[in-house]
């Protein structure tokens, strides 16, 4: 299959300023701005190439249980759909149940009143055959809507039942008619990138859900240039300035789009005295050819806000826009807080009961060290107490005056002590006096050793003694 490629002259976004020299564009620039076409005309945003170039290679065209024919493609591995309805919702057109064709005849009969003349019945018309402001209409309606990416001066039977749906004030249905295209594109043999911005709006509703990309297409635009090109004469064009349809420049006398406001005060008629306190006169203003008259399908505030475009005021479009949009961000945040909460709200559930089970062992390790500390107060005292009672018996022990031998046995104590030194001193004697070694021949080796016999081996042993303190005790 080959490359499929952009078009720079395709899906552009329309000019609907009004800058010096346009005067006489500014009807049908006001009868654009107030058409429900006008969201789909002029929303421009980043297109992601990457995001276009996926669509159209992966899109296939399948029919879901409602019987509704779906365009479904695969977006950075992700399935993502498009259908009739939601390119309605998307682009703001308003048109379900729209006319989508007109007979042969009446559309012959209407393209004649807007100044289009043809001697042939072909269903291809040619643009440059209509006057200025009609070809401009039809210009915009070209580069911004139609499916076309090439012959752009020269429309087919569509293209013509949505003008004149427009221009009569009938409901064209804009949203089957570009999606009927973009699924005819799936099997055209010069199948390209169709509908770069409209595809793009409608996958920025699920932006959460995608990565954008660094590479993108840079949006055609159309600019003011459209003006000097518009009043180009062609080869077909009478000459003759054929004027727009009365329903799109005016209003019925019972229209609830008549707006009032008060009067401006010019400097020479700038009252003197105190302002009055009633308020002020009302007065209906007039259309005049540099403020058409609002639409019959406009709202008031629609009407206001067209006649200010050129002053730089926000049109009622633009505000319901912008609505739109804060919308959309407040439910793709809902929908990620909805989804936070899904996937942190077990892991929060068990971080609690962590928490709480960490509070409860930080309090039972404060009770034991409690515990501890009472215990180690409780050993202190203990041997605080020891340490005086050994400092007590140190000091009576250091007391000459106090024994702790009661009299009765401090005679005995000292009768003992006398006996003892009598045997010390018997003991110290026989040790001076030794007897002569004798030689002790030994059996095993038959080595002679000296063997020392004195009288410490028969030393009387004080503790072998048969005596006690029970027999001394002197009988009462």
């Amino acid at each position: 299959m080959a490359t499929l490629e952009f078009c720079d002259k395709h899906n552009m976004v329309a000019y609907l300023e009004k800058p010096e020299g346009s005067a006489e564009f500014h009807q049908i620039i006001d009868f654009l701005t107030a058409s429900h076409i006008h969201y789909a005309l002029t929303e421009n945003l980043t297109i992601y190439a990457s995001f276009v170039k996926q669509f159209w290679t992966t899109a296939t065209a399948s029919t879901n249980v409602t019987g509704e024919i779906e365009l479904t493609a695969s977006i950075d591995g992700q399935a993502k759909t498009i259908t009739e309805a939601s390119l309605r919702r998307h682009l703001k057109l308003e048109d379900n149940g729209g006319i989508t064709s007109l007979p042969n005849t009446e559309i012959f009969e209407q393209l004649a009143l807007m100044g289009y003349a043809t001697d042939s019945d072909k269903l291809t018309f040619q643009k440059g055959n209509f006057s200025p402001q009609w070809r401009f209409f039809i210009h915009t309606i070209l580069h911004c809507l139609s499916p076309k990416k090439t012959s752009w001066e020269q429309f087919s039977s569509n293209i013509a039942t949505a003008i004149i749906c427009l221009a009569t004030n009938r409901t064209f249905n804009f949203s089957k008619f570009i999606f009927d295209a973009m699924v005819k594109n799936l099997d055209n043999p010069h199948k390209f990138l169709m509908y770069p911005r409209f595809i793009q709006i409608c996958l920025n509703k699920q932006r959460r859900l995608l990565q954008p990309h660094t590479r993108t297409y840079p949006t055609p635009i159309l600019t003011q240039k459209v003006f000097n090109n518009m009043k180009r004469v062609t080869r077909g064009y009478s000459g003759e300035d054929i004027p727009l349809f009365p329903s799109m420049i005016t209003a019925p006398e019972t229209s609830p789009s008549r707006i009032t406001s008060s009067p401006s005060l010019s400097p020479q008629h700038t009252p003197v005295s105190a302002p009055s306190t009633s308020p002020p006169p009302i007065i209906e203003t007039t259309p005049t050819a540099e403020e058409p008259a609002p639409m019959p399908h406009e709202s008031p505030l629609q009407s206001v806000q067209s006649l200010g475009r050129d002053e730089g005021s926000v049109s009622l479009n633009e505000l319901m826009d912008l609505v739109t949009q804060l919308t959309d961000k407040v439910g793709s945040l809902e929908n990620e807080l909805t989804n936070t909460k899904k996937v942190y709200g077990s892991a929060i559930t068990k971080l609690v009961k962590r928490v709480k089970k960490l509070e409860k062992l930080v309090k039972t390790g404060k009770a034991r060290r409690r515990t501890k500390i009472v215990l180690s107060e409780d050993e202190a005292v203990k041997e605080d107490s020891s340490k005086q009672g050994r400092s007590l018996i140190e000091e009576l022990d250091m007391d000459a005056d106090f024994s702790l031998v009661p009299p009765h046995d401090a005679e005995i104590q000292e009768k003992i002590s006398d006996d003892t030194e009598v045997l010390l001193e018997e003991k110290e004697t026989t040790e001076l006096i030794k007897e002569p070694s004798e030689l002790v021949e030994d059996k095993g080796s038959g080595e002679k050793r000296e063997q020392e016999v004195t009288t410490a081996d028969t030393a009387l042993n004080t503790a072998s003694l048969p005596f006690s303190t029970a027999s001394a005790t002197p009988e009462v």
